[in-house]
């Protein structure tokens, strides 16, 4: 599910002096840093993350089934085993492929601040603000942030005709709904906060700070 695409590789060390010339140098951090704004704010990512969300909601609904499946006892417990068993499977890999969004970002992140630290180049570096990027990730994260706070107070204190039938798996289900929804919209905001943050920094005069400040 996780696409693990090679990324440009870190610049290698001055020292080393691999670059005839400024010109040569720059032409490969310009490749690297195009390259890597393109992966870190690509459509492709944001669509991932809302996947795996959609795989934790699926996880969630299991949990919900399970808790109805106990309560009604009978045959309904080997019921509540089963859907255990399917909220494991939905619930435990969703969580695995999150560790591994965020783990892809921060190499992102780190490669960025390594070839940014080269040093400036504003024809480059101007395009790296990648604004319309940002804003495609930063509009529809706010809306899924609203929705998420939207279902998650809903499930807490729950409003209006027949909230006395709510039973424990739907309250369990619509919480979960809501908590996904909200650090889904979250994860996509920060995204887009951080590389524009970053890429105000790089366009700052002055030295290029490292670190893994990179779309912070």
């Amino acid at each position: 599910m996780i696409s693990r695409a090679a990324l440009p590789p870190p610049p290698p060390p001055e020292e080393t002096c691999p670059w005839p010339d400024r010109e040569a140098r720059l032409a490969d951090r310009a490749a690297a840093m195009v390259t890597l704004t393109g992966r870190g704010l690509g459509i492709g990512r944001l669509v991932l993350l809302w996947l795996v969300a959609a795989v934790a909601v699926v996880g969630w609904a299991a949990v919900g089934l399970a808790i109805e499946s106990f309560e009604q006892g009978g045959l309904g417990q080997v019921t509540g085993l089963v859907a255990l068993v399917l909220a494991a499977v939905f619930l435990v890999p969703a969580a695995v492929a999150v560790g591994f969004w965020l783990s892809r970002g921060r190499d992102i992140r780190q490669r960025l601040d390594a070839w940014a630290a080269l040093g400036p180049d504003r024809a480059t570096d101007v395009r790296l603000r990648a604004h319309w990027r940002s804003v495609v990730w930063l509009l529809p994260s706010v809306v899924l942030c609203l929705l998420g706070v939207w279902e998650t107070v809903r499930a807490v204190r729950p409003t209006g005709a027949g909230t006395e039938s709510v039973t424990v798996g739907e309250t369990v289900y619509a919480l979960g709904l809501g908590i996904t929804v909200l650090v889904t919209g979250l994860l996509g905001v920060t995204q887009s906060l951080r590389h524009q943050s970053w890429s105000e920094r790089l366009l700052t005069p002055g030295p290029v700070r490292g670190g893994g400040g990179a779309h912070r």
